[in-house]
Formats: structure tokens, sequence, C-alpha cells
């Protein structure tokens, strides 16, 4: 891949790049793999915490993110660096990721506060690690191309090996646990593994996208200028709505399956399991998401996937508890709308981005990708944060180490089958009322690109 030196950005990316870029995409997956999925499991059933002290250790890392991911946009749409104003920010945040990420999964010999502050401090000191590198490594993908369907294309590269990246560490965990069945040993393993892993990713981004540079002749706008700027932009906020609610939906399935498998339906050797079965579906239903977002326009294609999701869903509330099969089969079938999930609302984001810059003369980037990086987190913590308290209410009993799992009061078996359904499809609703709204179609964005020409000149240089 050659550096950009003429006037306008490629159209066209080869396959090779598209792959070999889209590897970022297991650095932001594969430690999120596991804390999607179990951190709230890992500090209620491994490390002991009570669910409520859990929820407020995860919301306190959390409430960093209303701070450090506008932070990081603003930032790096000020940078002045000779690797790039995105670059940089993986250069240096690579291996602290790592080693922060790894001393999350250890168990030190604390009291219920002690682990409760232990676990906050040390998420809040990898999340700000993972904040510069997801800022810097998402907001280099407009500067790559500016073409509709080619953005789509790059995005599906990216999700596919996302997606791959958490079914690998899934299969990883599976395999572990079928040899080390002391579970604070096999986190320690996976929390000290996957840090090591996420590191090279960001080598190899930050390599292949060295013939990248971005510039605009304007000034940055102010801070809160900039970000106010960006939440008033108005495609952006039907756009962050319709992924809050989705990721939100996304994350809370995530993180309540091993407490459907464990105490719903009794089996707890499934629940790695029942994650390979969606997660693997999400990976093949990932092409159909791109033929519909090229075939129907983006709009409509979440409008489809998540439609369908909400379907499986309420069928999910109907199971009983000795019907694994029926389980396993839901999760296959709600593939489409994981991926749906995963791929539109980022796809979208680029067209938003210029649609802002003929209207501010800013390319911003950075504060595009970094609010919605936090309209990800905030979901997902708040959705953590409910559930801990919820579970706490209802009575919910932390297992003892070495011992068979307890029977849990019904009122808390209900709210994890109200969190496996119900509130999922709630969300969903709202995500595709949002998105209903969405307007830049195809034409829309070409009609900006034309506009663009003439306005604030070439935003690529070498």
């Amino acid at each position: 891949m050659t550096a950009n030196s003429g006037t306008a950005t490629p159209q066209k990316l080869t396959a090779k790049f598209k792959f070999l870029f889209s590897l970022g995409n297991l650095t932001t997956s594969m430690p999120q793999a596991i804390i999607s999925f179990f951190q709230l499991y890992f500090l209620t059933d491994i490390a002991g915490l009570r669910p409520d002290y859990a929820a407020w250790s995860i919301a306190a890392g959390r409430l960093w993110d209303a701070v450090n991911d506008p932070l990081f946009g603003v930032i790096s749409d000020r940078i002045k660096s000779r690797h790039g104003r995105r670059r940089v920010l993986l250069l240096y945040s690579a291996i602290p990721l790592g080693l922060t990420y790894a001393t999350m999964w250890f168990v030190p010999k604390f009291g219920q506060a002690g682990l409760a502050v232990f676990y906050a401090i040390v998420f809040i000191l990898f999340d700000t690690c993972y904040t510069a590198m997801h800022v810097g490594f998402n907001s280099l993908t407009p500067e790559l191309t500016s073409d509709y369907d080619e953005r789509s294309s790059l995005n599906g590269y990216q999700m596919a090996i996302s997606i791959t990246g958490t079914l690998s560490v899934i299969v990883l965990a599976t395999v572990l646990s079928w040899y080390i069945k002391d579970e604070k040993t096999l986190y320690a393993y996976l929390g000290v593994g996957l840090g090591l892993l996420s590191i090279l990713p960001v080598i190899i981004v930050f390599w292949v996208t060295r013939g990248y540079r971005s510039s605009l002749e304007t000034d940055p706008l102010p801070v809160w200028e900039s970000i106010l700027a960006t939440v008033r932009n108005r495609p952006f906020q039907r756009v962050m709505g319709l992924y809050l609610m989705s990721w939100t939906a996304v994350s809370i399935m995530a993180a309540v399956l091993v407490y459907f498998a464990n105490y719903y339906l009794r089996a707890p050797d499934i629940s790695y399991y029942l994650v390979l079965a969606a997660q693997g579906s999400a990976i093949a239903f990932v092409p159909v998401v791109v033929w519909l977002s090229k075939r129907y326009e983006k709009r409509m294609a979440f409008i489809l996937g998540s439609g369908s999701w909400v379907i499986f869903l309420l069928l999910i509330f109907t199971i009983g508890p000795t019907q694994i099969v029926q389980t396993f089969v839901l999760a296959v079938l709600s593939g489409l709308g994981i991926a749906t999930a995963y791929i539109v609302p980022w796809a979208m984001i680029p067209d938003i981005i210029e649609h802002d810059q003929l209207a501010t003369g800013q390319r911003r980037e950075g504060s595009f990708y970094a609010l919605a990086s936090f309209f990800q987190k905030l979901g997902t913590g708040a959705a953590l944060w409910l559930m801990g308290q919820i579970f706490a209410f209802t009575g919910y009993i932390n297992p003892s180490q070495g011992a068979s799992l307890p029977v849990q009061p019904e009122e808390a078996v209900l709210a994890i089958r109200w969190f496996a359904s119900i509130i999922p499809t709630i969300l969903l609703v709202f995500a595709i009322l949002f998105a209903w709204k969405y307007s830049i179609s195809r034409e829309a964005h070409g009609k900006i690109l034309e506009q663009l020409k003439d306005g604030p000149g070439s935003i690529f240089s070498g």
C-alpha cells in the first residue's frame, strides 16, 4: 500500500490491506470477549464479590469512560506527530494495554471493599489504554476510503475478524477448561495470554497504515465546541441511538448467557458452547449483512437484521429449563442480529463524518469515534450495573469455590430470564425506531462527496 500523496483518498482497497488493517479488531475483540461474557460472572462467582459490590466496581470503571472517550477523541484530532495523529495512539498504547489487561484477572486476598476498589482501579488503567487504541484505530477508517460501499466491505472484514477473535477466545477458554479445573487459575492464564496476544495486532496496524496521513488546513474547534458540535449532528444522534440500544442488547445477552446456562438450564458445561454457537453463527452472517447493506442500504439492513433478532429473543423466554437443543437453535438463529449490531452502525459513522465536514469544514474522526465508543461502553456499563443490582435484590447466592452450584431463588432465576429475552427485545425495538429515521442514503452520501470537492479541499496528504 503506497502513501497517499494526491488529492483524494483511494476508492478501492486491496483484500490484503483490508485483512491486515482489520487485524486491529483482534485487540478490540479478544480482551473484550472475556470482559463482555465473563467479567460480571468472574467478579461474583470466581472473585467472590457480592453482586452489588461487583456492579459498583464495574460502574466506576465505566464512569471513567465518560471522561476518557471524548478526551481521547478531541486529543487525537489535535495531535501533531510524525507518525500521524491517529497512529501515534496505537504506538504508545499497545504494551500498557496488554499488561493492565492481564492484571484484571488475578484474585488478590482482599476483603469485599478492597476487591471492589482493586478491580475498579485496574479496569480504569486498562480502559485508558484501550480507549487510546480504540479511538486511534477506528478514526483511521474514514481516512482509508470515501466509497460508500467500500466502507461496508471494510467494516465487513473488520467485524468478521472481530467476531473470529471473540470466537477464538471462547474456544481457547473452552479447551483450557477441560484441563484446568480451578477457575481462578483458568482466568489468570487467560488474562496473561490474551494480554500478550493483544499487543501484536496493534503493531501490525501501525505498520500497514504508515502511508496514511490526514491533515486539514483549518484550525480545530475548541474542545467543548467540538464535542457539542458532534452531539448536535442529527444523523449522528440517530446512529448513536440505534447503536446504544442494539449494543446494550448484545452486552446483556453476552453477560447473561453463563448465568442462564448455570441457573436456569442447570447445565454449566454448555455455557461456553452457547457462546460459540451464537458467535460462530454471527461470523457466517457477516457476508449476508454486507450484502443487505449494498442491496437495500444500511438503514434497511439494520432494520431487517434487528427485526429477525427480536423474534428469536422472544422465543427464548418460552424455552423450558430442559430444552437445551432449542436453546442452541435460537442462539444460532440470533447470529444475523448479532452481526447486524456489529457491522451496520460502524459502517454509518464514516458517512456522518463527511456530512459533518460539509457543515463545519472540520475533519473530526476522533470526536465521532470517541463518542461512539463512549456510548458503547455506557450501554455495557449500565447493563452490567443494573444486572448486578437486580441480582442482589432478588437474593442471588454466590457459589462457594469447589462446591456444587447453588439453587438460586425463583426471583433471581426470573430476573436472569428477563435479561436473556425481554429486556434486549425492548432495546432492539427502540433501536429499529432510531434506524427508521436515519437519513444518509447512498445517493445522499454521493452528493455530500461531490460538494466536498468544492468545499474544504483535499483532506488527504502524504
